[in-house]
């Protein structure tokens, strides 16, 4: 009896959760920027190549991303040639790097396209040497 309570328990529960799980994904916007950087680091012959994917509030932002182009790559190229090998070697330094890239991609589109939809950035690709 209990087995048949906890059987039936799990087939009622199962579809709700995959559905509201379904729901946040179908709303999650993602945009590569291609190419991918590659930009000189501060100090003596570093370098950094990522890909980056930003994750956006809605399709407009997309739109606004696309229109300002050179000024989003400009912006990043400035953010991420602005560090040494040792700051964004670690894992922390990753996550910072990650925050003020946010923070300027909106400043960006505010400036440009009076938007400001990014919500993440994410490294694909990351190599520091």
């Amino acid at each position: 009896m209990r087995l048949a309570i906890l059987i039936c328990g799990l087939l009622f529960f199962t579809p709700i959760a995959f559905a509201e799980e379904g729901e946040e994904a179908a709303d999650i916007i993602y945009m590569p920027l291609t190419p991918q950087f590659t930009v000189n680091l501060l100090g003596n012959k570093h370098y950094l190549r990522t890909s980056i994917q930003l994750q956006l509030t809605d399709e407009s932002t997309k739109d606004a991303i696309e229109a300002n182009d050179p000024a989003i790559r400009h912006a990043l190229i400035v953010l991420l040639s602005n560090n040494n090998v040792e700051d964004i070697s670690s894992g922390t330094g990753k996550i910072d790097l990650q925050n003020r890239a946010i923070e300027t991609l909106n400043k960006t589109l505010t400036k440009y396209a009076n938007n400001s939809g990014v919500e993440a950035v994410f490294f694909t690709e990351f190599v520091s040497q």
